[in-house]
């Protein structure tokens, strides 16, 4: 199989990148289709509320009202549009807009993806690895509003990239309002917006004077306009005033861990930061291919961030949540399951190798004062953003500490920033195994079986779903 897949992407490789748009977009529209509301928080009731009552209710109101609500505004107002006169109407309606921002996110990746100069085969297995990812198509079909932040932080991080390369005031307009939408969606965008900030004055750091008042104009422009808008239409500026502070947060969070001293605050997650953020559990992950929701009883993998985050991204089950029909205790499921987990390693070990490379290269550029380099690839953002999202991802565990703190899709934001290390480490295996025709044949092998167990239990999940 794996010989006959390489002798067709080397005859034809128009219609491998189509293939795998229209799966991955038939799986999350057919997802977002038959979902019976199930999602990781009720962003529902929020939209429902605005729905119902024509205004904005306070953070207090619901359990996930402190969020800005430009998505939760636009189910309402889209519900209104389209006259829907159920709650089921209007949930099947906030599922499938996020499925066609999955569908923009994934097509925006593509497009970059085919600009960079590597092999048409490591540019396919690319796109395919973050278009079959289970909680990429997961998240796609859940009325939550993570989806439009993926999405506004995807296009914020291409139209950063081209900006970098060569000034262009419709990048700079088109940042602006990805920026603004990001703001007014999601709290954690403030994450892209420092990102934005860094990049803009390192390139003014190292532009040539002709062209640094352009930069230095645009992050000026981008910075007041954001602030203003966003602290406006994100209610960041009327939480102040009525609660002395920008952001009101329901869940409640606590002091970072100790060290090596094991304690627990609510569910056991993070319990040390040793345990927490120095192991990675593999083998316990395989052995136990799904997280318990048990206060007591539980894997060892539930105590570890980077095992949580793998499980998660890998295995459409692992979570174990929604409760119902998104929960399996089927065997051949959890056995599928087990594969990817297993197969899973490849990807992530050559992402972190090509994400090594990247920091390597141009640590060493910058000690050594390359900025010419800096100025004629602006690859060296993503590695940025990587960081950025990397350091949120462990303040946010250490002080939530419950294990469902430990969610993958915190980091999709910034998944543009993932395909250079990602192609790199795939271009890195294929020019060491080209040699040997065997072992390049063993490798495609593993990695369609790992698509395949990324497919499969999506597609078992849809079959329950439509089977009530």
């Amino acid at each position: 199989m794996s010989f006959l897949i390489l002798s067709m992407i080397s005859k034809n490789t128009s219609l491998f990148p189509i293939a795998i748009l229209v799966i991955s977009s038939m799986l999350m529209i057919s997802l977002a289709w038959v979902n019976d509301g199930a999602a990781n928080d009720d962003h529902v009731e929020v939209a429902e509320m605005i729905f119902n009552e024509r205004k904005i209710p306070e953070p207090q109101r619901c359990w996930q009202c402190y969020h800005p609500k430009f998505y939760h505004y636009s189910v309402a107002q889209l519900s209104h549009f389209f006259d829907l006169d159920t709650r089921e109407k209007r949930t099947v309606l906030a599922q499938v807009i996020n499925a066609i921002a999955g569908m923009i996110t994934l097509l925006i990746c593509w497009i970059f993806i085919k600009r960079q100069s590597f092999r048409e085969a490591v540019k396919l297995l690319c796109l395919a690895t973050v278009a079959f990812n289970p909680r990429f198509l997961a998240i796609h079909a859940q009325a939550s509003n993570d989806a439009f932040l993926i999405l506004f932080g995807t296009i914020m991080l291409f139209s950063l990239y081209q900006l970098m390369g060569k000034f262009d005031k419709k990048y700079v307009l088109i940042l602006l309002i990805a920026g603004i939408l990001a703001g007014v969606t999601k709290g954690n965008s403030f994450i892209l917006m420092i990102g934005v900030g860094v990049v803009f004055l390192l390139k003014i750091m190292i532009s040539q004077k002709v062209r640094r008042k352009n930069y230095v104009g645009s992050l000026f422009f981008f910075l007041m306009l954001t602030m203003i808008l966003v602290g406006y239409f994100g209610e960041y500026f009327s939480n102040y005033k009525k609660h002395g502070k920008p952001v009101v947060y329901n869940t409640p969070i606590t002091e970072v861990p100790s060290w090596f001293k094991k304690n627990t605050f609510r569910r056991p997650g993070v319990r040390s930061i040793a345990e927490g953020y120095f192991t990675f559990r593999w083998v316990d992950l395989i052995q136990n291919p799904i997280i318990s929701n048990d206060a007591e009883t539980y894997p060892l993998h539930r105590t570890s961030v980077w095992s949580q985050l793998y499980g998660r991204s890998n295995f459409i089950y692992f979570d174990n949540w929604p409760p119902g029909k998104w929960q399996s205790k089927d065997p051949l499921m959890m056995n599928i399951g087990r594969i990817a987990l297993a197969l899973a390693i490849i990807p992530t070990l050559l992402f972190l190798l090509g994400l090594f490379k990247e920091i390597k290269k141009w640590g060493v550029l910058f000690l050594k004062r390359r900025w010419e380099v800096f100025n004629d690839n602006q690859e060296w953002i993503f590695p940025i953003f990587i960081f950025g999202f990397g350091v949120f991802i462990i303040l946010f565990t250490a002080t939530g500490r419950d294990y469902s703190f430990m969610k993958i899709i915190y980091l999709y934001p910034c998944v543009l920033a993932i395909l250079i290390p990602l192609l790199k480490g795939f271009e890195w295996i294929c020019s060491h195994l080209n040699k040997n025709r065997s072992a390049i044949l063993v490798f495609y092998f593993l990695i369609i079986i790992l698509y395949i167990s990324y497919l499969v239990p999506v597609l078992n999940l849809i079959s329950n779903l439509m089977n009530g």
